[in-house]
């Protein structure tokens, strides 16, 4: 699978921009995510600020939660 963080504006909800996360997050994402069930390729989940933190480590990027809404997306 392949994972990306998107910025929605908070004002037009346009998409901003994207941060793919890198190949082997997969773990990392299952806990943070919580997820229980195997992700299919087509899912999308709006991110809290706590798993913004942990993205940003992952990801090695900052996001600004005070201008963007924010989405993890799982693409196959």
């Amino acid at each position: 699978m392949k994972y990306r963080v998107e910025a929605f504006d908070k004002q037009t909800e346009c998409l901003v921009f994207e941060v793919e996360l890198l190949a082997g997050c997969d773990e990392q994402l299952k806990r943070l995510m919580e997820w229980t069930v195997e992700q299919q390729g087509w899912e999308g989940y709006d991110l809290s600020a706590d798993q913004l933190v942990v993205l940003e480590g992952i990801s090695g990027r900052k996001f600004d939660i005070s201008v963007y809404d924010f989405q993890l997306t799982v693409n196959s």
